[in-house]
């Protein structure tokens, strides 16, 4: 007798047939079924069935995300698949002790007891959260997002070319000489990470090498922790046939090992059940498999799509460009993340020349071949005036250019929309991996907000789900979605939460129109909830980027705000428009002289580069990679996490940076005390103390630091936060957190084997000017030193960690720390006492030493100059491994901007705040009151991505400033600048724009 096991997982099919002894006789190909889940069973069930006669099958059984549905529907049991894939595992071999599983959706640490008479059971189990990050749909993700660069344009998905696809990505990636850092803990970073790189000139080996490098990283960090994963250890499901990954995974585990059948070992479980139970049917009525496909009325729904009032135009084309004259011409270009575009306009500002291109990860080589199709749509007659250029890869191209303009994307789109229509208010603007919100007033941006590092409801997002359930996003997709008369609501979520979302409904029945429809009214629900939040809407609203195309997704804003969308014609190349028509206006304010470029000469120029390691500063150890082009006879460097490389937008003076200045003067109060800080060579001596300079230590370090030493001990100070700490720290996670708990691990990680005793105290609160402010540092701060005890595995005798409440004052705060201190370190109580109290008093120095420097700064300010106050937290503010050094790009931008600390602000009355819980919150919102009260000051806060209180605090924030803008920076374990130099130049000149009107009105 023969048994078959079905294994129907969230993205392929795998088939088993065993004999009655267990022997697999039969393997079916693994086989993606792209949504069309009951088509695919059946065919995969029809080739099995084919191949063994009727009666000599025993039984069939399924397994898998989708497999209890389709079990239901055919009456054929179903085994859960944790079990299945435990049991194939082990029948192929018997003696693993731990099983890394990677699947479709899900990623997995299955390890495994044995028992004496041969049996085995499951000894703990670890599995991925929602997230699918790090997994085989991960992977398609980004593989599908380099189809272009790999292929051209022409890639169309389908699985045998997705199979093709993922070998030669597989295969490119092998050749890589050093991968890049890439961050894998979520596939929004993963892909800002990639953009980034690629238009910095990474070459693809590198990135997709750092990829998978990055992904196992993220495995071991979320999923094994610190848990002791016991050999034989064996890799199975989807992801084990990518060579990549399992060579990845071999650093951690020299001897992991792919057994046979890996991707079907599910199915393999599944069979054996079926056998070992005798419960199987052997029949299956593939007809009621086919024809299964009743919508279930349980789905919460919504208002089928349809447009009333927006007039959409069709046709989108350009008028063939055949001047009988030479025209003068300035040219714009964008180069976006996925796509890149020109926009030709002539003197009076007229579009007589576009292109659209994907940008195949590839900004050079696009951009040559927009100038070529540029040079031969044009003709001769064009006279070219200039080139200014927009988007994530604006300063590549526009140094390769050599460009008279280069703006970031904001400013572009709402300059070219303007220009379109002068009485819009709103922008809405979705581009490939970022969301925008313009408001305008008098024709000019006056606020702004972009997403912040989720891109669900992005142009990319849309594309990868259309992907996943094999949909032309190029027509099919809208008439899919205006199609269905009852669309299924979905929650607007992150992009792989909403895709288990719709795996989820459709293994529940629901048909691909519903749930494309559906899509649709999520992406703009995300897009409103999330990106433009309660910023207001204006009367006339502009709809940009690649999905205004999609008449689905304009319908569904229609619907939503109950009004016509205006959808010009063009939209798609707005942002090159605006950039040449800012160039066009400079130059008839400014005067422009005209460059001698030879373009035919760009297209076909050979870009020439290589890789070195920057040496740029002795004192720096990042050891960044540099891409070095050469552009003919001129040499261009790019790369490094500093921004020392970036083209600088700014051509005034540098402003005065208040971030270096708070950093000198905490290192000289600092260094007033004998301090070492680590090295790799550092060995451990007695009478050492390590203190991470990390977290609170970051503002509080000077008390630390003056405390220890007046014990009589050597205090070692970790160096400032780099790639290698923030990489240690990241391995050694036991729990999710945010990215400075991670980097605090890695300080901690770095000191371990090089003191003495480790000085990580429990800090629980912070001083407060007012008696009914609590104080309270964040949760994972307070318990940071719980954390990496148990992930580091620390022993109990070296850690030093009393719990101490500051806000208590000195006094209390001298018994905490004896209380908790070695007895064979504390000395005799007076000296103690002595300690503590002229480190306080240091402490104090240094703040009153700040704020009274910042007195001096607000003195000499110019009041008709804006000031930027920043606001965050000591670890997002003055460590530079977390803030990509901000203080030193706004200085380069010519951005007076003022850290919080240098701000006396015992007097802001916060009583409408009544009770306020967080000690550094309070500092935060009082900067705001501040912040509001001052015409010429202006916002900006710095966050990390999952900060629990700044959840909170961020809306407090906003509702103090009423209608101030404000910009805010959500940063996290991203290796590159380049999109908070889009904010941060983006707010600068909203900036701008409303301290030029104050001006007006000041004179009128």
């Amino acid at each position: 007798m023969y048994f078959i096991g079905l294994d129907v997982g969230s993205v392929s099919i795998n088939a088993v047939v065993i004999d009655s002894h267990g022997h697999i006789v039969h393997e079916e190909p693994y086989r993606r079924h792209f949504g069309l889940v009951n088509e695919d069973v059946a065919t995969t069930l029809q080739g099995v069935l084919e191949r063994f006669a009727t009666n000599e099958i025993g039984g069939i059984c399924f397994t898998g995300i989708q497999g209890q549905r389709v079990a239901s529907v055919v009456g054929a049991p179903f085994e859960v698949e944790t079990i299945a894939q435990v049991a194939g595992a082990l029948h192929i071999a018997p003696s693993t002790r731990s099983i890394i599983s990677m699947g479709g959706q899900d990623a997995s640490l299955f390890q495994i007891g044995h028992n004496g008479d041969g049996s085995w059971y499951l000894d703990a189990f670890h599995m991925n959260g929602p997230c699918a990050s790090g997994t085989g749909s991960f992977i398609d993700q980004q593989a599908e997002r380099l189809a272009c660069a790999l292929y051209g344009d022409d890639f169309q998905l389908s699985h045998e070319r997705l199979d093709s696809l993922l070998q030669d990505f597989i295969n490119l990636g092998q050749q890589s000489t050093s991968p890049a850092a890439v961050a894998c803990r979520c596939t929004v970073f993963t892909k800002s990470d990639m953009i980034h790189l690629q238009n910095k000139g990474e070459s693809l080996s590198n990135i997709i090498a750092g990829l998978h490098s990055g992904n196992a990283a993220n495995y071991m960090s979320t999923i094994v922790a610190n848990r002791e994963v016991l050999s034989p250890v064996i890799f199975i499901g989807g992801m084990a046939s990518n060579a990549l990954q399992v060579e990845a995974f071999r650093r951690y585990f020299p001897d992991l090992q792919v057994p046979l059948h890996h991707t079907s070992l599910g199915a393999l479980g599944a069979a054996l059940r079926v056998r070992n139970r005798g419960d199987g049917t052997a029949g299956i009525d593939m007809d009621a498999l086919r024809q299964n496909h009743q919508h279930s009325s349980d789905f919460p729904r919504t208002a089928p799509l349809e447009l009333r009032y927006t007039h959409f135009e069709t046709d989108n084309s350009l008028k063939p460009f055949a001047p009988d004259k030479p025209v003068r011409a300035f040219l714009g270009i964008d180069i976006g993340s996925t796509s890149t575009k020109y926009a030709l306009i002539d003197e009076q500002g007229t579009l007589i020349g576009k292109c659209y291109r994907p940008t195949q990860g590839k900004p050079i080589e696009v951009s040559q071949k927009l100038l070529r199709h540029m040079l031969e749509h044009s003709g001769p007659q064009v006279e070219l005036l200039g080139i200014a250029t927009t988007g994530s890869g604006r300063n590549v191209v526009g140094d390769f250019v050599s460009a008279d303009l280069i703006l970031d994307e904001i400013t572009a789109h709402a300059t070219g929309a303007v220009a379109v229509d002068p009485s819009i208010d709103t922008i809405f603007e979705i581009g490939g991996q970022d969301s925008k919100y313009i408001a305008i007033d008098g024709a000019y941006p006056v606020d702004f907000v972009m997403n912040k590092v989720c891109a669900a409801g992005t142009g990319s997002f849309i594309h990868e789900l259309a992907n996943k359930m094999k949909i032309n996003i190029f027509g099919e997709f809208q008439e899919i979605a205006l199609s269905s008369p009852a669309p299924v609501h979905l929650a607007e979520r992150c992009t792989v939460f909403m895709e288990s979302d719709m795996a989820g409904y459709a293994q529940k029945g629901a048909g691909r129109d519903e749930l494309i429809a559906g899509l649709c009214y999520a992406i703009v629900h995300n897009y409103l909830h999330r990106v433009v939040e309660n910023r207001p809407i204006g009367k006339k609203v502009m709809f940009l980027g690649g999905p205004s195309l999609n008449k689905g997704i304009v319908a569904a804003f229609e619907r939503v705000l109950d009004r016509p969308v205006l959808v010009p014609k063009h939209r798609e190349v707005m942002g090159a428009f605006g950039a040449a028509l800012t160039l066009m206006r400079s130059s008839r304010n400014q005067g422009l002289s005209v460059r001698q470029r030879d373009l035919s000469q760009l297209c076909e120029a050979t870009v020439e580069a290589r890789e070195s390691i920057c040496r740029a500063e002795k004192d720096c150890h990042n050891e960044c990679k540099l891409k070095i082009y050469q552009f003919g006879q001129r040499k261009s460097i790019w790369g490094g996490d500093c921004g020392r490389f970036e083209v600088s937008h700014h051509e005034g003076r540098a402003a005065s940076n208040y971030f270096l200045e708070r950093q000198q003067l905490f290192r000289e109060y600092l260094e007033r005390q004998p301090v070492i800080f680590a090295t790799p060579s550092l060995s451990r001596q007695p009478g050492t103390v390590g203190l991470p300079a990390s977290l609170h230590v970051l503002d509080w370090g000077i008390f630390w630091t003056h405390f220890l030493s007046g014990l009589g001990l050597q205090v070692v100070l970790t160096p400032p936060t780099n790639g290698a700490l923030a990489l240690l720290g990241t391995e050694s996670m036991t729990a999710e957190t945010c990215y400075p708990v991670k980097v605090f691990h890695g300080h901690v990680a770095a000191l371990v084997d090089q003191v003495e005793w480790l000085f990580l105290p429990n800090v629980i609160n912070v001083p407060i000017a007012e008696s009914d402010e609590r104080g309270y540092l964040c949760p994972l701060v307070e318990s940071s030193h719980f954390m990496t005890k148990a992930a580091l595995r620390l022993k109990e005798q070296q850690v030093i960690s009393p719990t101490v409440h500051l806000k208590d004052g000195v006094q209390l705060v001298t018994e905490a720390l004896w209380e908790g201190f070695p007895a064979v370190l504390r000395a005799d109580r007076k000296t103690f006492r002595r300690a503590v109290e002229s480190a306080w008093q240091v402490q104090q120095e240094f703040t009153r030493a700040i704020r009274q420097r910042g007195e001096e700064i607000l003195r000499d300010a110019d009041p008709d100059e804006p000031l930027w106050v920043v606001t965050g937290r000591p670890y997002n503010l003055y460590d530079e491994g977390l803030n990509l050094q901000i203080g030193k790009h706004l200085s380069k931008l010519g951005i007076a901007a003022l850290p919080m600390d240098f701000l006396h602000l015992d007097g802001e009355d916060l009583s409408d705040f009544p009770g306020m819980y967080w000690g550094l919150g309070g500092r935060i919102l009082k900067t705001a009151k501040a912040i509001a009260r001052h015409p010429n000051w202006f916002g900006l806060h710095i966050s990390n991505f999952s900060c629990g209180a700044d959840s909170f605090l961020e809306h407090f924030y906003q509702h103090i400033l009423q209608e101030k803008p404000s910009l805010m920076l959500e940063l996290d374990e991203h290796s590159g600048v380049a999109g908070t130099l889009t904010r941060v130049e983006a707010f600068r000149n909203v900036v701008n724009n409303i301290m030029m009107r104050q001006r007006a009105t000041t004179s009128g």
